[in-house]
C-alpha cells in the first residue's frame, strides 16, 4: 500500500471513529495521571467542548465543501453534520492539549491534534478556516476547564 493510500485509510478511520480516537487520549492522559478529578474535568469540559462546538454550527450555518457533502458518508448523517464551522474532529482533539498546557503531554497531544486537523482539510470535510477555529476554541476550553473546576471548587468549598 503507497504512503498516500495508507494516510487516506487513516484519515477515514479517524473521521468514522471520532469516539474512539476521544476514549484513546482520554486513556492515555488516565494511565498517565491516575486521577478522579482528571477525569471529571476531561468528561465535563470535552462536553462543554463539544456541546459549544455544535452550537456554533448552528449559528454560523457554514457547509461543508462539496466534495465532502457528495460523498455518501454524509448522505446518512444528520443535517447538523452537514455544517463545517468549526471543526468538531479538531476542537476535540485540542482541547486535550489544551488541558495539558504546561505538561510534558502537551507537545504530543499537541502534534496530535494538528494530525487530525490536517486530516480533516486532506479529506475535504473542512476549511482551513474550520480546523483553525476548532483548534483555538479546544485549546481555550482546555486551558480554562482546570481553572474553571478550581474555581467551582473554592466558591463551594470543596476540598
Amino acid at each position: 500500500m503507497r504512503s498516500e493510500e495508507l494516510f487516506k485509510s487513516i484519515a477515514i478511520f479517524i473521521e468514522r471513529s471520532a469516539l474512539e480516537v476521544f476514549l484513546f487520549e482520554t486513556l492515555l492522559i488516565i494511565l498517565i495521571f491516575p486521577d478522579a478529578l482528571l477525569l471529571t474535568e476531561i468528561i465535563v469540559g470535552s462536553a462543554v467542548t463539544f456541546i459549544v462546538t455544535e452550537a456554533i454550527k448552528l449559528l454560523v450555518g457554514q457547509k461543508r465543501p462539496k466534495n465532502a457533502t457528495g460523498r455518501r458518508y454524509y448522505n446518512k448523517t444528520f443535517k447538523i453534520e452537514r455544517r463545517s464551522f468549526p471543526s468538531a474532529h479538531s476542537s476535540l482533539a485540542m482541547f486535550f492539549a489544551g488541558l495539558m498546557i504546561g505538561n510534558f503531554l502537551f507537545i504530543p497531544l499537541f502534534a496530535f491534534g494538528v494530525f487530525i486537523a490536517y486530516t480533516r482539510i486532506y479529506l475535504k470535510d473542512h476549511y482551513l478556516r474550520d480546523v483553525i477555529a476548532g483548534g483555538l476554541l479546544g485549546l481555550v476550553f482546555g486551558y480554562i476547564t482546570p481553572l474553571a473546576f478550581t474555581v467551582i471548587r473554592h466558591v463551594f468549598f470543596i476540598k
